[in-house]
């Protein structure tokens, strides 16, 4: 109990946040056509939002507007880059009911709650009638498990303490929001999607296109799985 530690949080600074800020701007206003879904005639259609480094052979992977003269800012650190390039806050530019299906892994929890509400609107809105959205996040009840003494996966030892670990996953790495089960179906319920469940990390799933977790985030994530109903 007196081991000494130095917490690790990690904090924006005032001019990071004005850097994206004018990024995003820029990005929207004078880089519309990297924003462009339906440009890229792929067939399915298939979207990864907020791909990060999980590249996968015949995906759309949307990620944030890179812009290389901005020596300050940092680069994906994949070998890939973005197919398409947007600020996930905002509208995405697809048409209504045009996408095969959608994953997004380790993405909502970095937008705050309205930013987020307002992500599942626009997947229910691109997402083709009966197609089915895949989607995962640090599981918040998992973390609140850890917190009270239960047992959980041994990576959770990595923390200090459980309030350590519920700082982390609500306020490190950009994050805004927290979600568990309950939450995320209620919300995706609420904006008209159907079949909304828990599903077995990187094997089970109704569209198996959509498994594609990476496996190093096993041990904190919930994957949820929901379907467009049919018209």
């Amino acid at each position: 109990m007196n081991e000494k530690f130095t917490p690790n949080f990690g904090r924006q600074t005032l001019k990071q946040l004005i850097i994206f800020e004018l990024i995003s701007w820029y990005g929207r206003h004078f880089r519309k056509n990297r924003s462009k879904i339906d440009k890229l005639k792929k067939y399915p259609v298939l979207l990864d939002l907020g791909f990060g480094t999980n590249y996968t052979d015949g995906w759309i992977h949307i990620d944030f507007f890179s812009m290389p003269k901005f020596m300050f800012w940092k680069k994906n650190n994949s070998n890939q880059n973005p197919d398409i390039e947007t600020d996930l806050r905002y509208p995405l530019n697809c048409k209504d009911s045009s996408v095969d299906g959608v994953y997004s892994g380790h993405t909502l929890e970095h937008l705050w709650p309205n930013e987020a509400y307002r992500l599942l609107n626009e997947i229910y809105r691109v997402l083709k009638p009966g197609c089915w959205l895949r989607i995962n996040f640090p599981d918040l009840k998992l973390y609140i498990d850890f917190y009270n003494g239960k047992e959980v996966s041994s990576e959770f030892k990595s923390f200090h303490c459980g309030a350590e670990a519920i700082s982390i996953i609500t306020q490190n790495y950009g994050h805004h929001s927290a979600w568990d089960e309950e939450l995320i179906i209620k919300a995706l319920n609420n904006i008209g999607f159907v079949n909304s469940k828990k599903v077995e990390f990187g094997k089970e799933g109704t569209d198996i296109r959509l498994i594609k977790e990476e496996n190093a985030r096993k041990w904190e994530t919930l994957v949820i799985e929901a379907q467009k109903p049919n018209e």
